[in-house]
Protein backbone atom coordinates (compact mmCIF):
# COMPACT_ATOMS: atom_id res chain seq x y z
CA UNK A 1 0.00 0.00 0.00
CA UNK A 2 1.50 3.76 -1.53
CA UNK A 3 0.91 6.00 1.92
CA UNK A 4 1.46 8.64 -0.68
CA UNK A 5 -1.46 9.70 -2.12
CA UNK A 6 -1.05 10.67 -6.69
CA UNK A 7 -0.36 13.11 -7.82
CA UNK A 8 -3.90 14.32 -9.33
CA UNK A 9 -5.05 13.47 -6.23
CA UNK A 10 -2.93 15.40 -4.17
CA UNK A 11 -3.31 18.44 -6.29
CA UNK A 12 -7.02 18.20 -5.69
CA UNK A 13 -6.62 17.77 -1.65
CA UNK A 14 -4.70 20.97 -1.55
CA UNK A 15 -6.93 22.70 -3.31
CA UNK A 16 -9.80 21.89 -1.47
CA UNK A 17 -7.35 22.36 1.92
CA UNK A 18 -7.06 26.14 0.32
CA UNK A 19 -10.67 26.99 -0.45
CA UNK A 20 -11.48 25.27 3.83
CA UNK A 21 -9.01 27.28 5.41
CA UNK A 22 -11.04 30.32 3.46
CA UNK A 23 -14.27 29.79 4.10
CA UNK A 24 -13.64 28.71 7.96
CA UNK A 25 -12.32 32.65 8.20
CA UNK A 26 -16.89 32.66 7.79
CA UNK A 27 -17.53 30.83 10.41
CA UNK A 28 -17.87 33.50 13.07
CA UNK A 29 -20.19 35.51 10.69
CA UNK A 30 -22.28 32.03 10.41
CA UNK A 31 -22.65 31.82 13.97
CA UNK A 32 -23.48 35.81 14.17
CA UNK A 33 -26.41 35.57 11.94
CA UNK A 34 -27.60 32.04 11.42
CA UNK A 35 -26.88 31.88 7.93
CA UNK A 36 -24.50 30.42 5.73
CA UNK A 37 -22.46 32.85 3.89
CA UNK A 38 -23.57 32.86 0.06
CA UNK A 39 -19.78 32.63 -0.83
CA UNK A 40 -19.65 29.19 0.68
CA UNK A 41 -22.38 27.74 -1.95
CA UNK A 42 -20.27 29.29 -4.33
CA UNK A 43 -17.06 28.26 -3.76
CA UNK A 44 -18.58 24.59 -3.51
CA UNK A 45 -20.19 24.57 -6.87
CA UNK A 46 -17.59 26.31 -8.65
CA UNK A 47 -14.64 23.65 -7.25
CA UNK A 48 -17.42 20.87 -8.70
CA UNK A 49 -17.63 19.31 -4.99
CA UNK A 50 -21.54 18.14 -6.23
CA UNK A 51 -20.35 15.83 -9.23
CA UNK A 52 -17.94 13.60 -7.67
CA UNK A 53 -19.68 10.90 -7.56
CA UNK A 54 -22.04 11.66 -10.90
CA UNK A 55 -20.43 10.38 -14.52
CA UNK A 56 -19.03 12.65 -16.66
CA UNK A 57 -21.54 12.14 -19.27
CA UNK A 58 -24.03 13.67 -16.69
CA UNK A 59 -22.36 16.79 -15.56
CA UNK A 60 -20.00 15.20 -13.13
CA UNK A 61 -15.98 15.26 -12.42
CA UNK A 62 -16.23 11.98 -10.93
CA UNK A 63 -12.91 10.70 -8.56
CA UNK A 64 -12.08 7.46 -7.14
CA UNK A 65 -12.46 6.37 -3.47
CA UNK A 66 -9.42 7.39 -2.26
CA UNK A 67 -9.32 11.15 -3.73
CA UNK A 68 -13.13 11.46 -2.25
CA UNK A 69 -11.68 10.71 0.68
CA UNK A 70 -8.93 12.79 0.66
CA UNK A 71 -11.12 15.90 -0.64
CA UNK A 72 -13.80 14.68 2.12
CA UNK A 73 -11.29 14.76 5.17
CA UNK A 74 -10.15 18.44 4.09
CA UNK A 75 -14.14 19.48 3.53
CA UNK A 76 -14.98 17.81 7.11
CA UNK A 77 -12.67 20.56 8.70
CA UNK A 78 -16.40 22.81 7.71
CA UNK A 79 -19.05 23.29 10.05
CA UNK A 80 -21.45 20.59 8.83
CA UNK A 81 -23.63 23.28 8.30
CA UNK A 82 -21.28 24.70 5.44
CA UNK A 83 -21.45 21.66 3.30
CA UNK A 84 -24.59 19.17 3.73
CA UNK A 85 -25.99 19.40 0.29
CA UNK A 86 -22.25 17.79 -0.71
CA UNK A 87 -22.82 15.08 1.91
CA UNK A 88 -26.28 14.32 -0.60
CA UNK A 89 -24.95 14.33 -3.42
CA UNK A 90 -22.00 11.65 -2.56
CA UNK A 91 -23.66 9.63 -0.50
CA UNK A 92 -25.94 6.98 -1.38
CA UNK A 93 -29.37 8.07 -2.87
CA UNK A 94 -27.49 9.31 -5.42
CA UNK A 95 -25.60 6.30 -6.08
CA UNK A 96 -28.63 4.29 -6.42
CA UNK A 97 -29.48 6.87 -9.30
CA UNK A 98 -26.64 6.57 -10.75
CA UNK A 99 -26.21 2.55 -10.62
CA UNK A 100 -29.52 1.45 -10.96
CA UNK A 101 -31.79 4.43 -12.45
CA UNK A 102 -32.86 4.51 -15.95
CA UNK A 103 -31.29 6.23 -18.56
CA UNK A 104 -34.35 8.96 -18.82
CA UNK A 105 -33.89 9.50 -14.74
CA UNK A 106 -30.37 10.07 -15.05
CA UNK A 107 -30.45 13.07 -17.71
CA UNK A 108 -33.43 14.53 -15.91
CA UNK A 109 -31.29 14.74 -12.30
CA UNK A 110 -28.38 14.28 -12.30
CA UNK A 111 -27.04 16.95 -14.03
CA UNK A 112 -29.03 19.42 -11.84
CA UNK A 113 -27.32 17.48 -9.01
CA UNK A 114 -24.22 17.30 -10.14
CA UNK A 115 -24.24 21.60 -10.88
CA UNK A 116 -25.47 21.86 -7.00
CA UNK A 117 -28.91 23.57 -8.59
CA UNK A 118 -30.96 19.87 -7.67
CA UNK A 119 -30.72 18.56 -4.19
CA UNK A 120 -31.53 14.48 -3.41
CA UNK A 121 -32.00 13.30 -0.22
CA UNK A 122 -32.59 9.18 1.02
CA UNK A 123 -35.03 8.06 2.64
CA UNK A 124 -34.99 4.77 4.58
CA UNK A 125 -35.47 4.89 8.02
CA UNK A 126 -38.70 5.00 9.94
CA UNK A 127 -40.57 5.59 12.90
CA UNK A 128 -40.49 1.89 14.34
CA UNK A 129 -37.80 0.54 11.96
CA UNK A 130 -34.18 1.77 12.17
CA UNK A 131 -31.10 -0.28 11.99
CA UNK A 132 -33.57 -3.19 11.18
CA UNK A 133 -34.90 -1.77 8.05
CA UNK A 134 -36.72 -4.92 6.64
CA UNK A 135 -39.25 -3.68 8.69
CA UNK A 136 -40.31 -0.56 6.98
CA UNK A 137 -43.94 -0.07 6.64
CA UNK A 138 -43.91 2.45 3.68
CA UNK A 139 -45.57 0.37 1.30
CA UNK A 140 -45.41 1.36 -2.88
CA UNK A 141 -48.58 -1.12 -4.63
CA UNK A 142 -48.86 -0.71 -8.58
CA UNK A 143 -51.76 0.73 -10.02
CA UNK A 144 -51.18 0.42 -13.90
CA UNK A 145 -48.43 2.57 -14.39
CA UNK A 146 -47.49 4.04 -11.39
CA UNK A 147 -46.79 2.87 -8.06
CA UNK A 148 -49.02 4.70 -4.95
CA UNK A 149 -46.34 5.40 -2.06
CA UNK A 150 -48.05 5.66 1.36
CA UNK A 151 -45.97 5.93 4.83
CA UNK A 152 -43.74 7.85 7.06
CA UNK A 153 -40.15 8.33 7.09
CA UNK A 154 -38.05 9.97 9.75
CA UNK A 155 -34.35 11.29 10.57
CA UNK A 156 -34.15 11.82 6.85
CA UNK A 157 -31.58 14.48 6.37
CA UNK A 158 -31.85 17.20 4.03
CA UNK A 159 -36.17 16.14 2.92
CA UNK A 160 -36.92 19.85 3.46
CA UNK A 161 -34.26 21.37 0.68
CA UNK A 162 -34.39 18.01 -1.58
CA UNK A 163 -35.95 17.98 -4.92
CA UNK A 164 -35.90 14.40 -5.21
CA UNK A 165 -35.81 11.69 -2.52
CA UNK A 166 -34.61 8.09 -3.15
CA UNK A 167 -37.52 6.45 -1.23
CA UNK A 168 -37.35 2.97 -0.35
CA UNK A 169 -40.85 1.39 -0.03
CA UNK A 170 -42.07 -2.31 0.35
CA UNK A 171 -43.55 -3.74 -2.54
CA UNK A 172 -44.06 -7.14 -1.20
CA UNK A 173 -44.57 -7.20 2.65
CA UNK A 174 -44.32 -10.79 2.88
CA UNK A 175 -40.69 -11.14 1.05
CA UNK A 176 -39.50 -8.91 4.17
CA UNK A 177 -36.24 -7.61 3.22
CA UNK A 178 -36.43 -9.32 -0.26
CA UNK A 179 -39.76 -7.55 -0.77
CA UNK A 180 -38.06 -3.60 -0.73
CA UNK A 181 -37.80 -1.54 -3.95
CA UNK A 182 -36.09 1.71 -4.61
CA UNK A 183 -37.92 4.64 -6.42
CA UNK A 184 -37.10 7.85 -7.35
CA UNK A 185 -39.63 10.72 -5.44
CA UNK A 186 -40.17 14.23 -7.11
CA UNK A 187 -40.98 16.52 -3.99
CA UNK A 188 -43.62 18.19 -6.28
CA UNK A 189 -45.65 15.14 -6.50
CA UNK A 190 -48.81 15.43 -4.53
CA UNK A 191 -49.56 13.50 -1.25
CA UNK A 192 -45.57 14.39 -0.04
CA UNK A 193 -45.19 16.76 2.84
CA UNK A 194 -42.34 17.52 4.86
CA UNK A 195 -44.37 16.78 8.24
CA UNK A 196 -42.07 18.29 10.44
CA UNK A 197 -38.22 19.61 11.13
CA UNK A 198 -36.18 17.92 13.90
CA UNK A 199 -33.98 20.21 16.01
CA UNK A 200 -31.05 18.32 17.03
CA UNK A 201 -27.95 18.89 19.61
CA UNK A 202 -25.11 19.50 17.11
CA UNK A 203 -25.51 20.25 13.08
CA UNK A 204 -27.54 22.97 14.38
CA UNK A 205 -30.14 23.56 11.56
CA UNK A 206 -33.05 22.81 10.51
CA UNK A 207 -32.62 19.58 7.81
CA UNK A 208 -33.78 16.60 9.79
CA UNK A 209 -37.02 15.22 8.78
CA UNK A 210 -39.98 13.47 9.03
CA UNK A 211 -41.82 13.03 5.76
CA UNK A 212 -45.07 11.59 5.14
CA UNK A 213 -46.25 9.95 1.64
CA UNK A 214 -49.81 9.69 1.56
CA UNK A 215 -51.26 8.06 -2.07
CA UNK A 216 -48.20 9.38 -3.70
CA UNK A 217 -48.59 8.38 -7.15
CA UNK A 218 -44.85 7.57 -8.58
CA UNK A 219 -44.22 6.58 -12.31
CA UNK A 220 -43.28 3.37 -13.15
CA UNK A 221 -40.27 4.42 -14.95
CA UNK A 222 -39.57 6.12 -11.47
CA UNK A 223 -38.46 2.43 -9.93
CA UNK A 224 -34.77 1.96 -9.02
CA UNK A 225 -33.36 -1.35 -10.92
CA UNK A 226 -35.18 -4.25 -10.36
CA UNK A 227 -38.36 -4.74 -7.63
CA UNK A 228 -37.49 -6.31 -4.49
CA UNK A 229 -33.53 -5.24 -4.64
CA UNK A 230 -33.89 -2.15 -3.21
CA UNK A 231 -32.41 -2.47 0.31
CA UNK A 232 -29.69 -4.52 -1.06
CA UNK A 233 -29.21 -1.54 -3.32
CA UNK A 234 -28.77 1.13 -0.47
CA UNK A 235 -27.12 -1.80 1.50
CA UNK A 236 -24.12 -1.36 -1.40
CA UNK A 237 -23.98 2.45 -1.29
CA UNK A 238 -24.12 2.26 2.65
CA UNK A 239 -20.60 1.09 2.67
CA UNK A 240 -19.35 3.91 1.08
CA UNK A 241 -21.14 6.38 3.03
CA UNK A 242 -19.59 4.83 6.03
CA UNK A 243 -16.12 5.43 4.67
CA UNK A 244 -17.22 8.55 4.54
CA UNK A 245 -18.60 8.70 7.88
CA UNK A 246 -15.23 8.07 8.71
CA UNK A 247 -14.00 11.42 6.70
CA UNK A 248 -16.92 13.52 8.39
CA UNK A 249 -15.39 12.25 11.93
CA UNK A 250 -11.84 12.65 11.26
CA UNK A 251 -11.95 16.29 9.49
CA UNK A 252 -12.96 17.71 12.96
CA UNK A 253 -10.74 15.82 14.72
CA UNK A 254 -8.10 17.53 12.90
CA UNK A 255 -9.41 20.50 13.68
CA UNK A 256 -9.73 20.21 17.81
CA UNK A 257 -6.50 18.41 17.77
CA UNK A 258 -5.14 21.36 15.83
CA UNK A 259 -6.58 23.89 18.16
CA UNK A 260 -5.47 22.31 21.61
CA UNK A 261 -2.32 22.39 20.23
CA UNK A 262 -2.30 25.81 19.99
CA UNK A 263 -4.31 26.54 23.36
CA UNK A 264 -1.85 24.27 24.59
CA UNK A 265 1.18 26.32 23.55
CA UNK A 266 -0.29 30.19 24.71
CA UNK A 267 -2.56 29.03 27.59
CA UNK A 268 -0.24 29.60 30.81
CA UNK A 269 -0.93 28.38 34.36
CA UNK A 270 1.00 28.46 37.72
CA UNK A 271 3.87 30.28 35.48
CA UNK A 272 4.00 27.54 32.48
CA UNK A 273 2.61 26.82 29.26
CA UNK A 274 -0.11 23.80 29.46
CA UNK A 275 1.74 22.34 26.78
CA UNK A 276 4.48 22.57 29.65
CA UNK A 277 2.35 19.95 31.68
CA UNK A 278 3.39 16.19 31.31
CA UNK A 279 -0.32 15.14 31.92
CA UNK A 280 -1.06 17.72 28.68
CA UNK A 281 1.41 16.25 26.63
CA UNK A 282 -0.02 12.78 27.22
CA UNK A 283 -3.81 13.96 26.48
CA UNK A 284 -2.35 15.50 23.36
CA UNK A 285 -0.17 12.65 22.36
CA UNK A 286 -3.43 10.15 22.78
CA UNK A 287 -5.69 12.77 20.71
CA UNK A 288 -2.78 11.94 17.93
CA UNK A 289 -2.25 8.51 18.10
CA UNK A 290 -6.28 7.78 17.99
CA UNK A 291 -6.25 10.22 14.94
CA UNK A 292 -3.22 8.43 13.19
CA UNK A 293 -4.70 5.00 14.42
CA UNK A 294 -8.28 5.54 12.77
CA UNK A 295 -6.89 7.94 9.58
CA UNK A 296 -4.78 3.68 8.82
CA UNK A 297 -7.90 2.16 9.13
CA UNK A 298 -9.60 4.58 7.03
CA UNK A 299 -7.13 4.40 4.22
CA UNK A 300 -6.79 1.19 4.33
CA UNK A 301 -10.72 0.28 3.67
CA UNK A 302 -10.17 2.56 0.86
CA UNK A 303 -7.47 1.15 -0.41
CA UNK A 304 -9.05 -2.21 -0.27
CA UNK A 305 -12.31 -0.94 -1.98
CA UNK A 306 -10.83 0.75 -4.39
CA UNK A 307 -8.85 -3.10 -5.58
CA UNK A 308 -12.40 -4.12 -6.38
CA UNK A 309 -12.26 -6.16 -2.79
CA UNK A 310 -15.09 -6.90 -0.35
CA UNK A 311 -15.01 -4.04 2.51
CA UNK A 312 -18.26 -4.66 4.05
CA UNK A 313 -16.27 -5.17 7.31
CA UNK A 314 -13.91 -3.08 6.92
CA UNK A 315 -16.46 -0.12 6.55
CA UNK A 316 -18.15 -1.65 9.65
CA UNK A 317 -14.87 -0.97 10.90
CA UNK A 318 -14.10 2.45 9.93
CA UNK A 319 -17.87 3.55 10.82
CA UNK A 320 -16.58 2.60 14.69
CA UNK A 321 -13.23 3.56 14.50
CA UNK A 322 -13.03 6.43 13.09
CA UNK A 323 -16.46 8.13 14.94
CA UNK A 324 -15.34 6.92 18.57
CA UNK A 325 -11.73 7.91 17.91
CA UNK A 326 -12.83 11.64 16.93
CA UNK A 327 -15.25 11.79 19.83
CA UNK A 328 -12.44 10.88 22.44
CA UNK A 329 -10.00 13.43 20.77
CA UNK A 330 -12.83 15.71 20.97
CA UNK A 331 -13.32 14.74 24.99
CA UNK A 332 -9.64 15.67 25.45
CA UNK A 333 -9.68 18.98 23.71
CA UNK A 334 -12.61 19.91 25.40
CA UNK A 335 -10.82 19.15 28.51
CA UNK A 336 -7.32 20.94 28.06
CA UNK A 337 -9.25 24.04 27.29
CA UNK A 338 -11.86 23.55 30.50
CA UNK A 339 -14.27 26.41 30.78
CA UNK A 340 -13.81 27.88 27.76
CA UNK A 341 -14.12 25.01 25.67
CA UNK A 342 -17.68 24.46 27.01
CA UNK A 343 -18.55 27.88 26.09
CA UNK A 344 -21.16 28.66 22.91
CA UNK A 345 -19.28 29.98 19.69
CA UNK A 346 -15.63 27.97 20.35
CA UNK A 347 -14.64 25.31 17.84
CA UNK A 348 -14.17 22.56 20.46
CA UNK A 349 -17.82 23.01 21.70
CA UNK A 350 -18.97 23.03 18.14
CA UNK A 351 -16.65 19.74 17.43
CA UNK A 352 -18.09 18.22 20.46
CA UNK A 353 -21.44 18.23 19.80
CA UNK A 354 -21.54 17.66 16.36
CA UNK A 355 -19.05 14.63 16.42
CA UNK A 356 -21.80 13.04 18.48
CA UNK A 357 -24.19 12.03 15.53
CA UNK A 358 -21.48 10.20 13.78
CA UNK A 359 -21.57 7.07 16.39
CA UNK A 360 -25.60 6.44 15.57
CA UNK A 361 -26.67 7.04 12.03
CA UNK A 362 -25.48 5.28 8.94
CA UNK A 363 -25.78 2.44 11.54
CA UNK A 364 -24.92 2.54 15.17
CA UNK A 365 -21.65 1.39 16.63
CA UNK A 366 -23.08 -1.74 18.29
CA UNK A 367 -24.93 -2.80 15.03
CA UNK A 368 -21.61 -2.34 13.34
CA UNK A 369 -19.82 -4.51 16.03
CA UNK A 370 -23.02 -6.82 14.83
CA UNK A 371 -21.42 -7.03 11.68
CA UNK A 372 -18.33 -7.96 12.35
CA UNK A 373 -18.71 -10.12 14.01
CA UNK A 374 -21.16 -12.06 11.82
CA UNK A 375 -18.59 -12.07 9.28
CA UNK A 376 -15.70 -13.03 11.53
CA UNK A 377 -18.17 -15.84 12.86
CA UNK A 378 -19.61 -17.15 9.96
Amino acid sequence: MDFNLPADAEEMRVATRDAVDALLKLEPRYHETGEVPEQVESTLREMGFYGMAIPEAYGGMPVDHLTSVAVQLELARLPPQFWPFVRSAIGPGVHIIVDHGSEALKKKWLPEIASGRSRNCIAITEPHAGSDAARMLTSAKREGDHYVLNGTKTFISNANHAHSITVLASTDRAAGKHGISAFLLDTTTPGFEVARTMPTMGWMDDSLCEITFTDCRVPVENLLGEEGRGLSYAMSGLNEGRLNVGCQALGPAQIALDETIEHARTRVTFGQALAEHQTIQHMIADMAMDLHAARMVLFEAVWRATRGEDARMKASMVKVICTEAACRIADKALQIFGGSGYCRGTIVERVYRDLRVLRIYEGASEIHRNMIARQLLA
